[in-house]
């Protein structure tokens, strides 16, 4: 009986992987989890306030990015054949002066990371 509860509870989960500028995270979130599920539990664990700079990026079916839709189930969205649950954390949008509207130094700091790792790449 116990084995059998076990089984179930885990058919409810998935395991996702979610690229920051500095990291690599995994979670494991319940299946009927939304974008917005996914998007709090990473800000959560890199400590960001400011987060209405960003958002999270996928390889749909056609391998292009795409941005996770934080009100729509993870699961619903369109993903590419082996990428069903990995994630890139990623600055969504760019202010016009970063020295006066980015106060928290987490937030300038994944700033220049990603823009440094898209230099590089």
């Amino acid at each position: 009986c116990a084995y059998t509860m076990l089984k179930r509870n885990k058919n409810k989960t998935i395991k996702v992987k979610v690229t920051t500028a500095e990291s690599q995270l995994e979670f494991e979130m319940v299946k009927s989890a939304l974008g917005q599920d996914l998007f709090d539990q990473v800000v959560r664990t890199i400590g960001l306030r400011e987060v209405w700079y960003f958002g999270i990026q996928y390889t749909d079916k056609d391998k292009n990015p795409s941005w996770l839709r934080l009100d729509k189930k993870i699961s619903h969205h369109d993903f590419a054949s082996g990428h069903e649950n990995d994630f890139k954390f990623m600055v969504k949008f760019y202010p016009e002066n970063v020295e006066d509207e980015l106060i928290q130094t987490c937030t300038v700091a994944h700033f220049y990371l990603q823009v440094k790792n898209d230099i590089m790449t």
